[in-house]
């Protein structure tokens, strides 16, 4: 991983923080995702559909109400990871009967995809439901329930520095720290949807990250009519922006142990940065996609009777809910973002509560 980044930062002199994010996390030789256990007790973190079945469950409920109003009979999943919320959430759906024509996969890592396969060849449908890998967006479905768990964070973005009104660019070089480069960010059509404030204190870094923007344009490209559900840990605009995050929000975890410094442990650990959902709402609607609803992870589940399945004499159980909606744990840190295209409605009533207007 080292000899390759310093051979890619000679071509170069240096190399953007996206680039260098793009290449330890996902080179298909060297990159974490390829050659690590990322996902689980034996990785670096713990997603939520590993929590808890009752995660995946609360989406299968979401489905099964889409399914039936909207006639969306395909599934489409962007980074599925171990494939465990794919496997609770098709158990669900087979007990009733409301199975998906087709379940697709959207994933980039050829290690991860050969996990995803074992795990759906043990569920033994019997060809019920056909499982699709794909990674060209020209063969995605025209209409999908979509659903991406924690996929935004971990894309390249590019960090930003506001000096003396003017932008900044970071770059890592090749001894492996960062420099600036002076960038005029609003050449940049993507830029335009960021929602950043009328003033930023000097000195003040934020992440840009125009491979989101491409993901939402390519999705949109080819897909015709979509549910599209996006859960992430991240902040609205004008929570993000804030002076208390002037240092940027650019994260990283190893051995369930998080720290701050992503050029430390190169190649070892995961790196990614908190979602801007304004950023993801304003370009959805570009795409002419509707944003329905905005909220913590707590009050999806909840508004998906998440404690009415649950077996109040499994303390184990109990614990696990605990940790997906309490706002200490990943109740609050963790939003979800709903967004639909060429669908009627988006049943907000079921929500205890809806703050897009916070987008």
């Amino acid at each position: 991983m080292i000899e390759k980044l310093k051979l890619r930062i000679k071509e170069n002199k240096n190399i953007s923080f996206s680039e260098y994010m793009e290449i330890i996390l996902f080179d298909k030789d060297y990159g974490l995702y390829e050659k690590d256990q990322v996902i689980g007790k034996g990785g670096h973190f713990i997603t939520s559909p590993l929590v808890s079945k009752h995660f995946s469950h609360c989406i299968a409920k979401n489905f099964v109400r889409v399914s039936n109003e909207e006639k969306i009979s395909n599934i489409l999943e962007f980074g599925a990871g171990n494939a465990e919320l794919a496997r609770d959430l098709i158990l669900y759906l087979k007990k009733k009967e409301c199975l998906p024509k087709r379940y697709y996969f959207l994933e980039k890592s050829s290690k991860l995809t050969k996990i995803q396969k074992k795990v759906v060849d043990a569920l033994e449908l019997g060809g019920s439901v056909d499982f699709i890998w794909v990674n060209k967006y020209e063969d995605l479905p025209s209409e999908a329930f979509i659903i991406t768990n924690e996929l935004f964070d971990c894309i390249p973005t590019d960090i930003i520095k506001h000096k003396n009104n003017l932008f900044h660019k970071a770059y890592v070089n090749d001894e492996f720290k960062i420099s600036w480069q002076e960038y005029d960010l609003f050449s940049e059509i993507q830029a335009k949807y960021l929602s950043l404030p009328n003033e930023l204190i000097d000195n003040y870094l934020f992440e840009f990250s125009p491979a989101q923007y491409d993901i939402i344009n390519n999705i949109s490209r080819y897909i015709d009519k979509a549910y599209f559900l996006i859960f992430d840990y991240g902040y609205s605009a004008n929570e993000l922006y804030i002076d208390d995050r002037m240092h940027g929000t650019i994260a990283c975890i190893k051995d369930h142990l998080s720290d701050f410094d992503p050029l430390e442990d190169i190649g070892e650990k995961d790196v990614s940065s908190f979602v801007n959902f304004s950023y993801l709402k304003n370009i959805l609607e570009y795409n002419k996609w509707s944003p329905y609803a905005f909220m913590s992870q707590a009050n999806y589940l909840l508004s998906h009777d998440i404690l009415d399945d649950i077996d109040i004499e499994n303390i184990g159980e109990l614990t696990s809910i605990k940790k997906l909606i309490m706002p200490n744990q990943m109740g609050e840190i963790f939003k979800v973002l709903i967004a639909g295209k060429n669908v009627k409605s988006i049943f907000n009533e079921n929500f205890i509560k809806n703050d897009i207007m916070k987008l």
